[in-house]
């Protein structure tokens, strides 16, 4: 069974890698992930979190 971290994870990045998601470009808001996937905002920043440190994107602090 898939975590739904797992899922969100997976999803931003096939979609990152369709090219649905640009470099430079900022990711939707933490609002609109987490109803676009039904979770909670624990689950986006730690879906966030992992695709950092995997590299698919990069944290800008103070950045909206």
């Amino acid at each position: 069974m898939m975590t739904r971290r797992r899922l969100v994870v997976d999803d931003l990045k096939q979609r990152i890698a369709a090219g649905e998601l640009r470099a430079g470009e900022r990711l939707p808001s933490m609002v609109a992930l987490c109803e676009r996937y039904g979770v909670s905002d624990i689950t986006v920043r730690a879906a966030l979190k992992e695709l950092e440190s995997l590299g698919f994107v990069e944290a800008r602090r103070r950045s909206g």
